[in-house]
């Protein structure tokens, strides 16, 4: 029973070592993968968040504040709209600044503004010069602000970052693939010696892989369901932290994903355990001696 214990202990932290190595190496394949599936959905959380300020004249209207953001919305660019006062402005730029300036001014320089989020068709530097150029000519508007820098480069870096994460999740994949293979074959690494004493007592070559192809097969389907139980955890306190990115998690891109997760996890596992345990079949004593 003493020289058993031992045995089974180091048994026990191969496993764990295996799995943990699978785990992780998945885990960061479903972060990627998940990031790369909703590259689109980003791209259309980042243009559906460009913002224009349409600052209006102090002397209008509220009817006429009511009519033309009714006809501002009826425009085919127009997403949503938010009315600020100039008493709200004022309220949130003090809480900005920490002070409260209207105590030095005195009356209050703020404008209203109608604050309008772009239809992601527009959200490009070409449209929404023309949208600015087309709301500037309203008798209503004083001046029509945003930030052409931000609007360029989501149009620019996009495209890029897709090419780059593609690129970068098959680096992944094959480093993935390289070290779950390294680590099945130390852990038979440490039976070869049993492999070659079954295959010379006649022990055909599938009796053989059997039972390490069966615990490849669990240590896969348990690795793979720890990497699906990490990549949800960290999609929930990526939604807690950020609720406005909840458009990005469809239910069947990532039922998709996670499938893709234990399929790839249960195939690596088995090719690797069988090309593992076949390269010290072909062997003979002396090689293995050597190994």
């Amino acid at each position: 029973m003493s020289a058993r214990k031992p045995f089974k202990r180091y048994t026990r932290s191969s496993n764990a070592g295996t799995i943990i190595g699978i785990t992780l190496v998945l885990y960061m394949l479903g972060l990627l993968g998940f990031m790369l599936l909703n590259a689109r959905e980003l791209e259309r959380h980042f243009k559906e968040n460009v913002k224009v300020d349409i600052y209006l004249k102090r002397d209008l209207k509220e009817v006429d504040v009511m009519k033309f953001r009714k006809q501002l919305e009826a425009e085919p660019f127009a997403r949503e709209t938010r009315y600020v006062t100039a008493d709200e402005a004022a309220e949130q730029l003090k809480e900005d600044m920490g002070e409260d300036f209207l105590g030095v001014l005195g009356d209050n320089p703020l404008l209203p503004s109608i604050e309008l989020w772009m239809r992601e068709a527009y959200a490009s530097p070409d449209s929404l010069k023309w949208v600015a150029e087309h709301l500037r000519q309203d008798a209503s508007v004083h001046e029509v602000k945003y930030n052409p820098v931000v609007v360029a480069n989501i149009d620019a870096n996009m495209g890029r970052l897709r090419w780059i994460m593609l690129g970068f999740s098959v680096l992944l994949l094959v480093i993935a693939v390289a070290l779950i293979n390294n680590t099945i074959r130390l852990a038979i690494y440490s039976k070869r010696f049993l492999i070659r004493t079954m295959h010379l007592v006649g022990a055909t070559g599938w009796f053989i892989k059997r039972p390490f192809l069966g615990t490849s097969l669990w240590q896969g389907m348990v690795a793979s369901v720890l990497a699906i139980g990490l990549l949800v955890g960290s999609i929930r306190l990526l939604l807690q932290w950020q609720p406005d990115l909840a458009s990005l998690v469809h239910p069947l891109t990532l039922a998709v994903l996670l499938a893709g997760i234990v399929v790839l996890g249960l195939l690596i596992s088995l090719l690797s355990t069988a090309v593992a345990v076949r390269r010290y079949l072909r062997m003979n004593t002396d090689e293995i001696n050597l190994t």
